[in-house]
């Protein structure tokens, strides 16, 4: 089996780092296998699991310090294992989705409820923006959790429905048949 690393890095957004960075790795003979990149305020981050033979991992991590500078990103390796290797807890996949007027707060509340019932959030995009008529500020948030098997699908919703209750959010948790 190949080994897994995981390449996070961070710089100044800029027409090209997708290229630099996958030009890298296919360099080294390494295969991106899953990626998340955003531009998030003027920073362009991405994170992205590939694998490769040892050998050439060896000298992508030597050479880490020298593509840094080059490419002008502050990047990390972390070692990972293959996702088919990964054993998770048997648990449903669910779509959760979250629109508020934009308050402090609302992301560790419902981080809160979620920790609360061990649900697993495997994904997760937020954003604000402006209303569309009152020009006030929306957070949306878009995830993907997991629900435990021996966890009450019914119990999570009634929670987040009361949290939404208590501080006006509207909230959809929808089971996703994958």
């Amino acid at each position: 089996m190949k080994p897994y690393r995981i390449l996070s890095a961070t710089g100044a957004d800029r027409p090209g780092i997708v290229h630099d960075v996958s030009e890298y790795l296919f360099s080294h003979g390494c295969n991106i296998e899953d990626s998340r990149m955003a531009v998030l305020g003027d920073q362009f981050t991405l994170m992205t699991l590939f694998s490769g033979e040892a050998e050439g991992l060896e000298q992508l991590e030597q050479g880490l310090s020298a593509f840094q500078e080059r490419a002008k990103l502050s990047a990390q390796l972390t070692k990972a294992i293959a996702p088919h290797e990964y054993q998770r807890v048997p648990s449903l996949p669910v779509r959760l989705e979250v629109v508020a007027m934009d308050a402090p707060g609302i992301m560790v509340q419902l981080a809160d409820v979620l920790h609360g019932y061990r649900v697993n959030i495997e994904t997760l995009d937020s954003h604000i923006s402006p209303a569309p008529t009152s020009g006030s500020t929306v957070f949306s948030i878009k995830m993907k959790v997991t629900v435990p098997q021996d966890v009450s699908l019914n119990e999570v919703k009634n929670a987040l429905n009361n949290l939404a209750g208590r501080i006006n959010l509207d909230v959809l948790f929808q089971p996703v048949h994958e």
